[in-house]
């Protein structure tokens, strides 16, 4: 199975590839401080509509980089429309392959793209050299809520330190070197919304897909994801937003 495809897919539908909300982005933007000559990163931007917010509130000037070259088509298409393009920079790519300059961001983002970096405190550390002193990084990812079934890691392919609790995380900002801020969670709504989206759109694809060589196996995954979600994942599995001030 084409897992790169199935996540593309499953996610046509989404605004963000993550469980956030229209309104809880806003909230995030609001608490960024950006002088208006600023620049900000954003690592796996996907569809980019955060960077773009924070590009249109701040008057700043944006680079987006992921490896996924239709959500990087989706995201160029909302430059256009929004007519801001001299403001944007996007790349198709890994972040390690795109040069940046070290302190050269008033801001770094990455919503639930930490695995560019490899880990968690990986992605803290390699952020927090991209941003100028002063500088802040908003970081999200995943969390335990509760430990694991074993049964749920098996069917993630995951291990109980893949991920940790929520003041773990914010812990390792701090062990990072960096101040934190503010932080919060995804709640129980925006969760249901972002998991049935991400099922809503993948049962319409093989529904109307019927004869692609994906669909059977697509269909497969799409329901196994579905029941586990219900049974672990939605009481396990949180995801938090961290904003942390390199001193």
């Amino acid at each position: 199975m084409n897992r790169l495809r199935f996540s593309t897919l499953a996610h046509r539908d989404h605004v963000f590839c993550s469980p956030l909300s229209s309104a809880k982005a806003d909230q995030l933007v609001e608490l960024l401080d950006l002088p208006k000559s600023g620049r900000v990163l954003d690592v796996g931007c996907g569809k980019a509509d955060l960077l773009l917010r924070v590009i249109a509130r701040y008057g700043v000037a944006g680079v987006g980089v992921d490896p996924n070259g239709e959500l990087v088509s989706a995201a160029r298409a909302s430059v256009e429309s929004r007519g801001i393009s001299g403001f944007v920079e996007l790349h198709e790519a890994r972040v390690a392959d795109v040069a940046l300059e070290p302190e050269s961001f008033d801001v770094a983002l990455c919503i639930g793209s930490t695995h560019a970096y490899g880990k968690f405190d990986q992605a803290l550390t390699a952020l927090s050299h991209l941003v100028r002193p002063g500088g802040q990084v908003l970081i999200a990812d995943g969390y335990w809520k509760r430990e694991p079934a074993a049964e749920y890691l098996a069917f993630l392919g995951a291990g109980l330190t893949d991920y940790c609790n929520h003041r773990g995380n914010e812990s390792a900002g701090i062990a990072a070197g960096l101040m934190p801020l503010y932080s919060c969670v995804s709640n129980d709504d925006e969760w249901d919304h972002y998991e049935g989206l991400y099922c809503l759109s993948m049962e319409r694809f093989v529904r109307d897909h019927p004869q692609d060589p994906d669909a059977v196996p697509f269909r497969e995954r799409i329901r196994a994801w579905r029941d586990a979600y219900r049974r672990w994942g939605r009481d396990t599995l949180g995801f938090g937003y961290y904003l942390f001030c390199k001193p």
